[in-house]
């Protein structure tokens, strides 16, 4: 599934070069740092973030996300001098308080391990990671060359380790994926806007807001999940997530 939504962005990308809807100057520019940001964001991300939710608990995962925008916060304190403002950090623990009581709420079965508990947290310090890298290099490329290349990253890493799972069968796993409409619908949603368009757009703002500021955005996306259960699947919106999204949106 990795292998194919990387390729997917991979080819959106390049069509966008082609049709000249970006561009890519990458001479006498730090690359190095743009592809160590690609390894940690998508490559790294991606693999401990999958075996941390096979190995824990969804609920704890949802908690051990909420702390991800401080600690965001936190290095962009020490690494780029960022300092937040108190009002900064109350806000902020608002927010992650709503994405932590939600995460609760929706507490699925199952146990947490250590090897799922390690991988999550590496998970989320990698993911936090990634907006001080890309504030710290936005001053020498664009959105486009940044999301280009750590996308390029993820598609030669998840296609190297696809054919290394697959091997010879390769081509048959994916002819049988593609027979299958959901399959399909899901990767292109997860390819072109899950991840080019959300990309170029985190990308682009990291360009002008400090990570205090950009980073506590994230807790949109628990709210969004939790709207998109009532509305696409059903389910009911109770007084305590409700009161829990408001703390988010407060924040």
């Amino acid at each position: 599934l990795l292998a194919v939504r990387f390729a997917v962005t991979f080819l959106a990308l390049n069509l966008m070069l082609l049709c000249r809807a970006g561009r890519l100057s990458l001479k006498g520019k730090p690359v190095g740092m743009a592809v160590l940001m690609g390894v940690l964001q998508p490559v790294l991300y991606f693999l401990l973030e999958n075996y941390g939710l096979k190995y824990a608990a969804s609920s704890f995962a949802g908690v051990v996300s909420s702390i991800s925008p401080a600690l965001a916060i936190a290095l962009g304190a020490l690494i780029l001098r960022e300092r937040p403002t108190l009002k900064q950090w109350i806000c902020a623990g608002l927010s992650m308080l709503g994405v932590m009581l939600i995460s609760l709420m929706n507490a699925a079965g199952g146990s947490t391990t250590a090897a799922g508990c390690l991988c999550l947290l590496g998970a989320y310090t990698v993911g936090a990671l990634h907006p001080i890298l890309a504030r710290k290099l936005s001053k020498e490329f664009t959105a486009f060359e940044m999301t280009y290349i750590m996308f390029t990253v993820g598609f030669a890493c998840f296609t190297a380790l696809a054919a290394v799972q697959y091997g010879a069968a390769l081509p048959g796993a994916l002819r049988e994926a593609f027979a299958s409409r959901d399959f399909t619908v899901g990767v292109l949603y997860l390819g072109l806007l899950s991840s080019v368009a959300a990309y170029l757009l985190i990308n682009y703002s990291l360009k002008y807001l400090p990570v205090a500021a950009s980073t506590i955005f994230g807790g949109l996306a628990t709210v969004v999940s939790v709207l998109a259960g009532v509305f696409i699947g059903g389910e009911t919106f109770t007084l305590p997530q409700a009161l829990a999204a408001a703390l988010i949106l407060f924040g």
